[in-house]
């Protein structure tokens, strides 16, 4: 017999919920430990490993209890009980679930669950996206036992794979910034929390930092073939599948980066200027054949209805209901030269916004101090590293072009569709990783350039 301690709002939590969870974190600590001692002796990096495990799932944790015990619900709850409704349904009828589960997001579909397995909520389950990530979450719900708090350790534990391997990316790049890298990519606020637990942002999170090792390894050559595209397209598969507007930044970065790379294997200066502005003629005929191929996919993201789709949602979103929660960055109209002058404004919002003095509770202030540090080491980095400096970097290292171009151009996307704070802060965590790595990078050369300085100068004054 289940004995229940308490309810909060759908989510029930049972007395044998606790010890379960202890142990998943004692196994976790256990088998972490091993695992980066063995790596360890190889490569002193692997030494982060555990603590952003750690620090994934205590934020997932603490996602969770804030929403379920402060906030009496919200998206996340609202999966783990469509989740559910599939899970009791599985259990009780294999062959109905396994409809339902492949099946379309019909009103006959939906028939299928009945009164003691739950019925999943109508806008989440006609809806295809909501509805992908509710499949998503199935498999977790169903090893936890049907516990909210386990299901969410196991998503973070899940999801933290794609952050630790984009890590593990930049480290083979820039292997003596290891901790620098580790600051920047592994233990920021909003990606640990909002990136943790049971909501779209967490599933997009890892599959874009998959996809951008996959990427990588494909540009590069490493890894094995079939391998690196089956992640690149089981990837992108659920970034169309959840947040399609994620690939139209992803496509054009990932060319310029593929492309970019090549362009460095020229020796011949003079012909590298002829083609450069040929290739990049290539890649936004291509990006844009690709993205209008997709149109089905991408709905009122396709290239078609992309403007459009920008002025409706930053109108709605500047409705009353949303008011003390919100900016604005001016008006504009569905035409590209009207969304191109919002530029700055938008990506001053999606990578410093909002700022401190503009947090209303306190997940906005912990998102206002982070936005604080982000905009200071810009500034830092803008301000004390020369100009050539950041130029050489940038020109010597495609991936730290390609997070700058994916930074800001996604940065841009969220900002100019976007008026709300709460959304802000939680559509804009697949940028800060790149962003943040590649000015870590900067500042880590900035410090290796200051150490430099100060031993010439001793040199000089102690001949």
């Amino acid at each position: 017999m289940t004995i229940k301690t308490f309810t909060y709002g759908q989510v029930p939590i049972e007395i044998w919920e606790f010890p379960a969870l202890i142990l998943i974190l004692v196994l976790m600590t256990i088998f972490g430990s091993r695992y980066q001692r063995i790596k360890c002796r190889k490569d002193d990096s692997y030494r982060f490993f555990l603590r952003g495990m750690w620090l994934k799932v205590l934020g997932g944790i603490m996602f969770g209890a804030i929403y379920v015990f402060y906030y009496g619900g919200g998206d996340t709850t609202s999966y783990y009980e469509c989740a559910m409704a599939f899970v009791n349904l599985l259990l009780e009828d294999p062959g109905a679930f396994f409809q339902a589960f492949f099946g379309d997001g019909s009103v006959e579909t939906k028939s299928l669950f009945n009164a003691s397995t739950g019925s999943p909520m109508g806008y989440m389950f006609f809806d295809d996206k909501t509805r992908m990530v509710i499949k998503i979450v199935v498999p977790f719900l169903l090893i936890s036992g049907k516990s909210y708090f386990l299901c969410t350790v196991l998503v973070a534990l899940a999801t933290y794979g794609g952050l630790w391997r984009l890590y593990r990316m930049f480290v083979s790049y820039f292997p003596e910034f290891a901790k620098h890298l580790a600051w920047g990519i592994l233990f920021m606020p909003s990606v640990v929390f909002w990136g943790s637990g049971i909501l779209k942002d967490s599933f997009t999170l890892a599959a874009v930092c998959y996809f951008i090792v996959a990427t990588n390894n494909i540009i590069t050559k490493k890894g094995r073939f079939f391998g690196k595209w089956l992640s690149l397209l089981i990837n992108g598969f659920i970034i169309i599948a959840v947040k399609p507007y994620i690939l139209i930044i992803l496509l054009p970065g990932t060319m310029v980066w593929y492309f970019y790379h090549q362009i460095k294997r020229i020796r011949n200066a003079y012909f590298r200027y002829v083609i450069v502005p040929l290739i990049y003629a290539v890649i936004l005929g291509s990006t844009y054949a690709v993205l209008t191929g997709l149109s089905g996919q991408l709905g009122r993201f396709a290239p078609e209805e992309a403007l459009n789709t920008a002025v409706i949602i930053q109108r709605d979103l500047k409705q009353e209901y949303y008011q003390g929660n919100s900016f604005d960055i001016g008006e504009f109209d569905a035409n590209a030269l009207s969304i191109a002058s919002k530029f700055p404004a938008a990506v001053n919002a999606g990578l410093f916004r909002p700022y401190i003095w503009e947090s209303r509770n306190v997940v906005m202030l912990l998102s206002g101090l982070e936005n604080l540090f982000i905009l200071l080491l810009t500034l830092s980095v803008l301000l004390m590293l020369k100009p050539r400096v950041i130029f050489r970097l940038v020109a010597d290292h495609p991936v730290i072009l390609y997070s700058f171009v994916f930074s800001l151009l996604f940065a841009f996307m969220i900002g100019i569709t976007t008026s709300n704070f709460g959304a802000l802060v939680r559509f804009k965590i697949p940028l800060i990783p790149l962003y943040m790595a590649s000015m870590m990078v900067m500042y880590g050369h900035l410090s290796k350039f200051r150490v430099v300085k100060s031993r010439r100068r001793f040199k000089f004054m102690n001949p």
